[in-house]
This record gives structure tokens, C-alpha cells and sequence, in this order.
């Protein structure tokens, strides 16, 4: 069980915690299990969704890279191919080909460098978003432990009236079944057990 330590006076910025080595929270069990659905705020759903997004376009953009570079490959081949159909037996429409490939070239060229710098970009935008996420956890963790807090207060000072008036109920307790005790060894000592069954009998009843 983790109990709450006093805190150091210390210099501190969020922005230390939420750019160290803290995992990508929407992959991480621990911080599903303690933000279920129902306890997500609007903000933590807005700013989860806002990193999925982030971490969805890395993973497409990985891919689409990766096609890219397929298929620049074997464009590549082809118009290696090509060549000998184009220039040696003058193909006209291997050397239109040819034109065309070189032209597909420079686009996928280009898609291939917009694409690998988007990739650059998106692991800090990615950190930034689990960061913003991170901070407003803690801000919602840290509301819910000061509020538990404080029940906790509460209840304890409860509890210590709880014991106090069990303590004085077992006192009293103790108190009337010694007078009990005293009254019935009285009775026995001026009439005897047989007549103080009778009377038990006549003034308890059933109840005994």
C-alpha cells in the first residue's frame, strides 16, 4: 500500500516530467487500468485522441514510405529494362515509357522526402502530445487524491468517536453486569437458588 510522503520544498516545471522518459500513455496498461472510460474527463479523451491520431499518421506514414520506395524500385527496374529497347533497337514507345518512369521518378521523389520529413516531425509532436496527456493525468490523479484525502480525514476522525463511544459501551457494560452479579449473589445469599429460579421464572419468563 503507497502512502503519501511529505513533500521537499524543491524547484520544479511539469515540462521536466512530462519531456523524460515517460512512456506513451494510450500503449501503457497501467494508465488504462487507472483511467478507465467512465473516469476519463472531456480533456483526457480529447487529448487521447489527439495522440492516437499522432501515433496512427507514424504508422501510416512508415508505410507509406516503405510503398514509395517499393515502387520506386521497380520503376527503377523497369526503366533499367527499357533501356536497351529504347536506345539500341530505337523504341519510341520504350523511350515515351522511359520519359514517363523518370517523370513518376521525381514525383515519388518528392512524395518520399515530404513523407520522411513528416516523419521527423511527428515523434516530437508525438512526445508533446503524451506530455500535454501526462500532465492533465496527473492534474486529474492528484484532484482525486486530495479528495480522497480529505474522506480519509474524515473517516479516521469518525472511527476514533466509533472507538471512543465502543469503549464506553464495553465499560458500561461491564459495569451493569457486575451490578447484575452483585444483585443476584445477594438474592442467593437471603433465600436460596430454588426460590431465586421461582422468581426468575415469574419476573423473566420466557426471555430467560
Amino acid at each position: 500500500m503507497f502512502f503519501r510522503r511529505k513533500a521537499k520544498k524543491t524547484s520544479f516545471s511539469m515540462e521536466e516530467l512530462k519531456y523524460s522518459k515517460v512512456p506513451i500513455l494510450i500503449l501503457d496498461k497501467f494508465w488504462h487500468d487507472m483511467f478507465p472510460a467512465e473516469k476519463k474527463t472531456k480533456q483526457i479523451l480529447a487529448l487521447e485522441a489527439k495522440l492516437s491520431s499522432a501515433i496512427k499518421e507514424q504508422g501510416q506514414a512508415t508505410n507509406d514510405r516503405k510503398t514509395y520506395i517499393k515502387i520506386k524500385k521497380d520503376i527503377m527496374k523497369e526503366i533499367l529494362e527499357l533501356t536497351t529497347e529504347a536506345y539500341d533497337n530505337e523504341n519510341t514507345e520504350a523511350k515515351e515509357k522511359m520519359v514517363k518512369n523518370q517523370q513518376y521518378i521525381l514525383e515519388i521523389n518528392e512524395k518520399i522526402e515530404e513523407i520522411t520529413e513528416r516523419l521527423r516531425q511527428l515523434p516530437e509532436e508525438i512526445q508533446k502530445a503524451n506530455g500535454e496527456l501526462f500532465e492533465e493525468s496527473m492534474k486529474l490523479s492528484y484532484g482525486t487524491m486530495k479528495n480522497k484525502e480529505a474522506e480519509i480525514k474524515k473517516l479516521d476522525k469518525k472511527i476514533q468517536e466509533l472507538r471512543k463511544e465502543l469503549n464506553q459501551s464495553l465499560e458500561q457494560k461491564v459495569t451493569y453486569e457486575e451490578e447484575v452479579e452483585k444483585l443476584y449473589s445477594y438474592l442467593h445469599h437471603m433465600i436460596g437458588a430454588d426460590f431465586v429460579e421461582k422468581l426468575d421464572q415469574k419476573f423473566w419468563g420466557d426471555s430467560l
